[in-house]
């Protein structure tokens, strides 16, 4: 199995639409620092245009596919994190996501463990963004889930859209 196909699987068994969105926008070419800042507002569902702006106000637009709408929108509207991705019952719990205008959302217990080292609340999100790859790459036994925002995949996933 390529790395592109372990990668679109764990996105396919990804329980939280949070992970699944954050998979599936590194698949689609957009990085993990633009993830931080996207937006409700960010996605135009019916042209399936992504509006990405990062930290210094540049912009630009991508055109994802309809799965990425998809989990786009769930992602939004999802309020509460299931740790473990739901599969290891021993040690399931369910986390309050903060109520935020921004796609990925982080729960109490994110920001309290990294207050210490991080003020900007960017910072907390984007190491959530990581947190969360990480977690997902030991659940999965694929560390390449690790570098994902680090590596061009050898296929194009629009094609298998």
């Amino acid at each position: 199995m390529s790395t592109f196909e372990k990668i679109r699987f764990i996105e396919s068994q990804c329980i939280n639409p949070q992970d699944a969105i954050i998979i599936r926008l590194l698949m689609e070419g957009v990085g993990a620092h633009e993830i931080v800042y996207l937006k409700k507002e960010s996605l135009d569902p019916s042209k399936r245009l992504l509006t990405i702006k990062d930290s210094y106000g540049m912009t630009r637009q991508v055109q994802v596919t309809e799965r990425c709408v998809d989990l786009f929108q769930s992602a939004i509207h999802q309020t509460s994190y299931i740790i473990n991705n739901g599969y290891d019952l021993s040690r399931q719990f369910v986390v309050k996501l903060k109520d935020s205008d921004y796609l990925i959302k982080v729960s109490l217990q994110d920001f309290i463990a990294n207050q210490s080292m991080i003020t900007e609340m960017d910072s907390v999100v984007l190491r959530t963004i990581f947190m969360r790859l990480r977690r997902l790459a030991g659940f999965f036994l694929t560390p390449e889930l690790n570098h994902l925002t680090t590596i061009k995949l050898e296929c194009n996933e629009k094609a298998y859209a």
